[in-house]
């Protein structure tokens, strides 16, 4: 009820601007004798026209809905752009970080980017099939994008994960937490740590080391000017992909990449 309330609003507030712009451009077509000669206007002659407005858009409703739907698609065309940009450069600045956790070929012709979250349904859904296309396919690589943005156990273990990586263990680690059905917490985590073999006292030490909120301060400022609005979203050579696909859909999206080369 509160998402249909907000978007109720919203739809009054595109109306109410698209009713505000028409009104200005039929005031801006009547002469005006100097600089205050708006400000002149007969009180009864505004009301005239602002009712001539308000019976067109009642008869013609269309033209609100066409003026909003227009004004959508600028928007959404404007995201798009840098969205565009943003990937550009988004594997250049992943991998001048040495914390990136990054697995597969280095003569890799396709490079997929996952964002995702250790508490994430839909990352777990899609971790089997990923999984698998990167056991079947040599020459994909594959970089691990930690965006830890359900709660507390999530930043917990996105920073457990790339410490991980200090002992060698990121992918065992990885796999371990993706593996887990049920929600996380600290005891979890630690526990899972010690059974793929890590000394988790030395893992703790590292998870705190400043270097690792600031890498993950960079991926979320990087998935922000992404406008990414959830996990998983991945961007596989050019293409952006919000959200879980199937593994059939994912190996066809990767071969159209290596075909675009």
């Amino acid at each position: 009820m509160i998402r249909q309330n907000t978007l109720s609003t919203l739809g009054r507030a595109h109306q109410a601007l698209c009713l505000a712009m028409l009104a200005i451009a039929i005031f801006a077509t009547i002469p005006l004798t100097n600089a205050r000669a708006q400000d002149a206007i007969d009180p009864a002659e505004r009301q005239r026209i602002e009712s001539i407005v308000h019976d067109y858009l009642m008869a013609n409703p269309q033209v609100i809905l066409d003026a909003i739907r227009s004004m959508e698609e600028r928007q959404q065309a404007l995201v798009e752009q840098k969205r565009a940009d943003i990937i550009a450069q988004l594997v250049p600045t992943l991998s001048a970080s040495p914390m990136t956790p990054a697995f597969g070929a280095d003569d890799s012709d396709v490079i997929l980017v996952e964002f995702f979250d250790y508490q994430c349904g839909y990352c777990k859904r899609l971790f089997p099939g990923l999984q698998e296309t990167m056991a079947k396919d040599p020459k994909l690589k594959v970089i691990f994008a930690e965006l830890p943005i359900l709660g507390p156990a999530s930043l917990v273990a996105s920073r457990a994960a790339l410490a991980s990586q200090e002992q060698g263990k990121y992918m065992e680690f990885h796999d371990a937490m993706m593996g887990y059905q049920g929600q996380l917490s600290d005891k979890i985590i630690f526990d899972m740590a010690d059974e793929v073999g890590l000394d988790v006292e030395k893992l703790k030490e590292d998870m705190n080391a400043p270097k690792v909120l600031q890498y993950l301060a960079m991926v979320r400022s990087l998935s922000e000017s992404m406008d990414i609005r959830g996990t998983p979203a991945m961007v596989i050579g050019k293409e952006f992909i919000g959200g879980y696909i199937p593994t059939e859909k994912l190996q066809e999206i990767i071969d159209q990449a290596r075909a675009e080369g």
